[in-house]
């Protein structure tokens, strides 16, 4: 399943492809994600990472995805290039419901810094998605404590 809402399972990617398939070939959530992460094919256009009508996935686009955008791999192979940069520099905050299960790769990337040692913060809210997770006063809370590293001697302002 590709989306959930309130924890339940609501459209799968096929159904979720269809819809866009309506829209044509640009203006959708895939095709703006091929836009950005796939090669050109040699008419110019995004290569697509999946055949809309078949399901089929392209094995060489795929890979292209995971080798230049899996930001966990990218972490792990160049750590030791870009570590004492990084260390204790990553935040991560995700609801634990997220619309789109962006709190799975969020614990994978968890479990890659972990054992990298980066010393990364990763929250994640429970019962909250895509749609809410800034409520209850997140928002602030987060903006305190980016004020407190960009300006530790000052008083944050008051919202």
């Amino acid at each position: 399943m590709l989306v959930r809402m309130n924890n339940v399972e609501v459209e799968g990617l096929a159904q979720y492809a269809k819809q866009e398939s309506v829209i044509g070939p640009v203006g959708g959530q895939i095709a703006s994600f091929e836009w950005v992460f796939s090669p050109r094919c040699p008419d110019g256009r995004p290569c697509p990472l999946f055949d809309r009508v078949t399901g089929d996935v392209d094995p060489a686009i795929a890979r292209y995805w995971e080798e230049h955008y899996d930001i966990a791999g990218l972490l792990e192979r160049h750590w030791p290039e870009i570590g004492s940069d990084l260390r204790g520099k990553i935040h991560l905050t995700v609801g634990t419901w997220d619309t789109f299960h962006l709190d799975q790769p969020a614990r994978k990337l968890q479990a890659v810094l972990e054992k990298l040692g980066a010393q990364a913060h990763f929250t994640f809210v429970p019962e909250r998605d895509h749609m809410n997770l800034y409520g209850g006063g997140l928002d602030e809370q987060i903006a305190r404590e980016m004020y407190q590293v960009a300006r530790p001697q000052a008083s944050p302002p008051t919202p």
